[in-house]
This record gives structure tokens, C-alpha cells and sequence, in this order.
């Protein structure tokens, strides 16, 4: 029989994957920032054509960019507490399901409990059951 099961992905902390996990989140909060600026763009646009109203469009916008600033808030929070990880630490990088093939008679721990892999500079370099 088959069996779906989650397992962890975790990663090391190294030298290289801090740095390309601080350029994803930079990127991230830079692609958020120019939301915010689009964001401002439209609204004064919409408010200079006065086919709406200006409350309206106001509250609106408002609250797209809190949304988009509260993001902004959340990455950098990330990029301050990865800078002061240190190397060799482990992560949590995601979840992934596997299939599990199991026959009567073999042991139920291998399908449930905590299972993880751990990811260095894009090799596994464990498999913790």
C-alpha cells in the first residue's frame, strides 16, 4: 500500500545561501516597494479624473498599501534575523509528500513521526527518519 507523507526540508546555513537568501528577500522587499510607488501612482491618477470618489478611492488604496507595507515590515524582519544566524545553522526552507510503499508486517513509525531532509549548497547531506 501507498502512503503520502510530509517530510521537512531544512538547510544549512552556509556562506552562499545566506547571501542568496538575502538577495531573494532584498529583491522581495524592493518588488513590494514598487508596488507601494504603482500603487500611489494609480490612486492620484484616479483622484485627478474625478470619476470616482475621492473617500472611496482613498480607503481603497489605503488599505493596498498597508497590505503591501505590513510585507515590507515581514522581510525585513527576515533579512535582520538571517543576518545575525550563524553559519551551520539549520532552516526550515519547506515541505515536500513522498510516497511511502508499506506491506503488512512493516513498521508504522516509517509512515508517521518526523521526517527531514537536510539540504547543503544544494546537496542533501542528510536524511533524518
Amino acid at each position: 500500500m501507498q502512503f503520502i507523507r510530509k517530510t521537512t526540508i531544512k538547510q544549512v546555513v552556509t556562506e552562499s545561501s545566506k547571501q542568496q537568501l538575502l538577495d531573494k528577500f532584498q529583491k522581495l522587499l524592493n518588488n513590494k516597494k514598487k508596488e507601494i510607488q504603482q500603487l500611489q501612482f494609480e490612486k492620484r491618477k484616479l483622484i485627478y479624473q474625478r470619476t470616482f470618489d475621492q473617500a472611496k478611492v482613498e480607503e481603497k488604496f489605503a488599505k493596498e498599501e498597508l497590505k503591501r507595507q505590513q510585507s515590507i515590515d515581514w522581510y525585513e524582519q527576515q533579512i535582520s534575523q538571517l543576518e545575525q544566524l550563524p553559519l551551520g545553522s539549520e532552516i526550515i526552507e519547506g515541505e515536500v509528500e513522498e510516497i511511502v510503499e508499506k506491506s503488512i508486517g512493516d513498521p508504522w513509525e516509517d509512515v508517521v513521526g518526523e521526517k527531514a531532509v537536510v539540504i547543503q549548497d544544494g546537496q542533501i547531506v542528510r536524511i533524518d527518519r
